[in-house]
C-alpha cells in the first residue's frame, strides 16, 4: 500500500486543520486512554504557531476528548466530540454547545430488535451512565449504573446501545450484530442520526448531525471555508468530515473504502502518519 493517494496532493497550507483521535493522533486501546506520540504533539504545535488553528473531531465523548485534546498540547480553540453532537470551548474549560435526542423511542426500539441490547448515556461531562449489563471493558468516565427507567425520563446527548460481539478493539470492519441491531431498530433519520460501531456498539445521537456539521461550526468560528480545512481520520463516521473538507487525509490502515473517499493517504497512526502530512505545510 502506498502512503499517498493517486492525484495532486494540496500544496498551499490549510487555514484549519481538524484531527479525529483514535485511529488518528493516538493508537487503538480497550484499557487505558493512549497518548499521542511526541511527533505529533510537535507536528501540531507547529501548525499553531504559524497561526493556524487545530481543532478535535472525534466520535468520543466530551470527557475522553478534553483529555486527549489536553494531550495534544491544546489549550484553547474548540473540539467537537459525540459525533458533532457536543463541542467545547477549550480556553474557558466549558461546553459550547450540544444537542440531546428523546431517548425512550430509541430504546424501546432497539429492546424490540434485540432483548439482550445494552444502555449508556452521556450528559455533558458526567461520563457513562449505563444499564447493569453494560459491558465495562475498555477505558472511560464511569459516571455509574443507571436503571433503563431513568434513561426513558432524561433527554441524552447521546445514547450507545451495545451488544456482544466477537470483533476485537480496534477491528477496521464494523460489528455485523450490531449493523443487523440498527437495521432492526430501525429508528426514523428525521429523528435521530445513528452511527454503528466496530465492537458491538451503535451510536444514537441527534438528526441532522455528524462530524462535518461539527468541523463546519468550528470553521465557521474563525471564518474559515471548508475548501481551506484539511481534516484527518480513519474511520467510517470520518467520511461526512472528509466529504465536506477541502482536503481530506485518511490513515493507511483505515478500511479500503475510507482511504478511497480521502485526497490522501498518511502513513498508519502507528507512523505518525498526521505529523507527517502537517510536515509538508508546518516543516
Amino acid at each position: 500500500m502506498s502512503d499517498i493517494a493517486p492525484g495532486p496532493l494540496r500544496e498551499q497550507p490549510p487555514k484549519l486543520v481538524a484531527v479525529d483521535l483514535d485511529g488518528t493522533v493516538v493508537d487503538y486501546h480497550d484499557k487505558q486512554l493512549t497518548t499521542p506520540s511526541k511527533a505529533v504533539v510537535e507536528a501540531v504545535a507547529k501548525v499553531r504557531a504559524a497561526g493556524v488553528p487545530v481543532a478535535v473531531v472525534t466520535g468520543r465523548a466530551l470527557w475522553g476528548t478534553v483529555r486527549t485534546a489536553a494531550d495534544l498540547g491544546l489549550d484553547e480553540g474548540f473540539a467537537s466530540a459525540n459525533h458533532g453532537a457536543a463541542e467545547y470551548d477549550l480556553a474557558l474549560g466549558e461546553v459550547s454547545h450540544e444537542a440531546v435526542v428523546d431517548t425512550r423511542a430509541a430504546v424501546e426500539a432497539f429492546l424490540a430488535a434485540d432483548a439482550e441490547v445494552e444502555f449508556a448515556v452521556a450528559h455533558g461531562l458526567d461520563g457513562w451512565w449505563h444499564t447493569r449489563g453494560f459491558k465495562r471493558d475498555f477505558h472511560a468516565k464511569w459516571a455509574g449504573v443507571i436503571d433503563l427507567d431513568d434513561i426513558l425520563e432524561r433527554p441524552a446527548a447521546r445514547i450507545v446501545a451495545r451488544v456482544a460481539s466477537d470483533n476485537r478493539y480496534g477491528s477496521a470492519t464494523r460489528c455485523p450484530r450490531a449493523l443487523r441491531l440498527a437495521q432492526g431498530a430501525g429508528l426514523d433519520p428525521l429523528a435521530y442520526h445513528v452511527e454503528v460501531g466496530y465492537n458491538g456498539w451503535v451510536d444514537i445521537g441527534p438528526p441532522g448531525v455528524s462530524k462535518a456539521t461539527g468541523i463546519a461550526r468550528i470553521a465557521e468560528r474563525y471564518g474559515v471555508s471548508s475548501a481551506d480545512t484539511v481534516v484527518f481520520g480513519d474511520a467510517h463516521n470520518d467520511l461526512t468530515m472528509f466529504a465536506w473538507a477541502g482536503h481530506a487525509v485518511a490513515m493507511a490502515q483505515a478500511d479500503p473504502d475510507v482511504r478511497a473517499a480521502a485526497d490522501e493517504v498518511a502513513p498508519s497512526v502507528w507512523e505518525d502518519g498526521v505529523a507527517k502530512v502537517l510536515a509538508r505545510w508546518f516543516p
